[in-house]
């Protein structure tokens, strides 16, 4: 099963407030990192592609990806960070839906606290070894393998009631 960055944005909502302490966020799952066939137009070689995380929060799966580019050889950023893609409705203080703003920042703060670059890293070198491969997967989970996750030390996060 391939999953893309895109798709997550299909996947059932599930309204969270995001912990300002990431030690009492789930723990994330890389499931995916893909290498797109074309290297950038004009970028001498450079990479990119997408990237998807998940976890469990309650008796729900989220996730969360984007799509991801090769600045220099090794140095990997979002491609666009006003678009993280995720099944996640991040909610306030008060638990109202943040407006879009407030939450296009939740959904970077999620991303940059995940070890995403290392996952690129070892997808491209997984690509190298394989080369002339479509896609290069450092993992591919089927989400409903994810329901074993630990629990983290800090009770889950409230979520409003949908």
């Amino acid at each position: 099963m391939s999953i893309h960055a895109w798709q997550l944005c299909s996947w059932p909502p599930y309204p969270w407030r995001l912990p300002d302490d990431c030690g009492q966020w789930p723990e994330f799952v890389h499931v995916q990192t893909t290498v797109s066939d074309d290297a950038m137009p004009g970028r001498g070689g450079l990479r990119q592609g997408d990237t998807v995380w998940m976890a469990q929060v309650g008796s729900m799966i989220v996730g969360v990806g984007w799509e991801w580019v090769e600045l220099r050889r090794g140095v990997f950023m979002l491609k666009d960070p006003n678009y993280v893609t995720t099944n996640v409705k991040f909610l306030d203080d008060g638990l109202a839906p943040q407006r879009e703003m407030d939450a296009i920042v939740s959904a970077n703060r999620l991303a940059h606290a995940l070890p995403w670059q290392e996952a690129v890293t070892q997808a491209l070198a997984v690509r190298h070894k394989t080369e002339g491969a479509p896609t290069a997967a450092v993992c591919n989970l089927h989400p409903s393998r994810l329901v074993v996750l630990p629990r983290p030390q800090a009770p889950w996060p409230v979520a409003a009631a949908a």
